[in-house]
């Protein structure tokens, strides 16, 4: 989801790395299909890194079940990139030159996406993403796609639900780095042109920020009646846990934060102190839709628990995959990747149809009640 502020460096070593790998062809050596993941399955992150791999490998479980791609079964190679740009070029490095691989299904972190962005581009290698969401992302690879909306799609969303909460005087929280930035001027941009006034503005450092008061003192200061969080789980749970021992009361000056915080270790590590907050997300298991009931039903038969917003765009990521694959003139990776440019795949988060990598969909606005994310719109 976000950039780290070395990802270029990072970039430009793997580019030379994937110039020297081009044109390796994808491979007809194994009687199975092979699709690599890379997400972080160590880390801070790792609790969503692992629903994420739940989902796909349900996924796979569903279509091998069925008879596979083309008369072959499905395989997952899977590795940890532990939120770490220079893991996940490696990591790509790996994946492009086993020629079995034909897609890949990759990337919590931005910043891990367009480290291995170049490398797949250079290989053909067509790589799907369940939650990269920045901006610089878009138009960038013909063989880079994502089943989830980008920042400044998100941002302004946010801001026309900020305006229908009651938000007229806001502070805006967000993680000092490139994901962060860019959520905050698209956010700002679109709040002011809805006529709301940002009164504060206050800045966080993802992984380093554990001390709050400062800012919780400057929030109170501005006399806001709204606060928008543009960050992850941790820093927000951080944020409202120290925010309600200082007295700043967020059940009368509501959070909305963006979709980073719609996760089920939301709740798990900020309790009680994030009750009230608001986020949106691609996905609710009480949709009644008759495809989305089936996977929630089968989630739940298989994981004891229902599926969250990141395994459900993880499980339409593999699934368009298929789509594609299951459409192309030839299981090679060119041949899936002229299917992906034109897939139309409604799953359990909407349409998945690509414009410049991108989708377009509707998100839910949630609040937390009683330790439950419930929709409110």
């Amino acid at each position: 989801m976000k950039i780290s502020n070395n990802v270029w460096k990072v970039m430009a070593g793997v580019m030379i790395a994937a110039f020297a790998l081009g044109g390796c062809s994808s491979g007809k050596k194994s009687g199975t299909i092979k699709i690599g993941t890379s997400f972080p399955l160590t880390g801070s992150v790792a609790a969503d890194g692992k629903l994420i791999m739940n989902a796909l490998n349900m996924a796979v479980e569903e279509i091998n079940a069925s008879g596979g791609i083309k008369g072959k079964q499905v395989e997952l190679v899977s590795e940890d990139d532990e939120a770490n740009p220079t893991a996940a070029a490696a990591i790509a490095n790996k994946f492009v030159v086993n020629e079995d691989i034909l897609a890949v299904v990759t990337s919590y972190n931005s910043s891990c996406g367009l480290a291995q962005i170049p490398i797949y581009k250079e290989s053909s290698l067509v790589a799907i993403s369940p939650v990269t969401t920045s901006t610089d992302i878009t138009g960038l690879s013909k063989y880079y796609y994502r089943t989830c909306n980008n920042d400044g799609y998100v941002a302004a969303m946010c801001a026309q639900i900020s305006k229908d909460i009651g938000f007229k005087k806001v502070a805006v929280l967000y993680e000092q780095d490139d994901y962060g930035f860019g959520i905050y001027k698209h956010y700002t941009d679109e709040a002011k042109n809805l006529g709301l006034e940002i009164a504060d503005v206050e800045t966080f450092i993802y992984g380093e920020t554990k001390d709050f008061s400062t800012i919780i003192t400057n929030v109170k200061a501005a006399n806001v009646d709204g606060i928008y969080f543009a960050g992850l789980v941790t820093e927000m749970s951080l944020f409202a846990s120290q925010a309600k021992q200082q007295g700043l009361d967020l059940s009368k000056i509501p959070v909305l934060a963006d979709e980073g915080c719609y996760s089920p270790a939301m709740i798990k590590e900020g309790g009680e102190a994030v009750e009230g907050m608001y986020t949106l997300g691609a996905f609710s298991s009480d949709d009644t839709t008759p495809v989305v009931q089936k996977f929630v039903t089968d989630y739940n038969a298989k994981y004891g628990e229902k599926p969250g917003a990141w395994s459900a765009l993880a499980y339409d990521a593999i699934m368009t995959v298929f789509e594609a694959m299951k459409s192309a003139d030839k299981l090679e990776r060119e041949s899936i990747n002229d299917a992906m440019q034109v897939v139309s795949y409604q799953g359990v988060t909407g349409l998945n149809k690509f414009t410049n990598s991108d989708v377009a969909k509707t998100y839910n606005t949630y609040q937390i009640q009683k330790g439950q994310f419930v929709k409110v719109n």
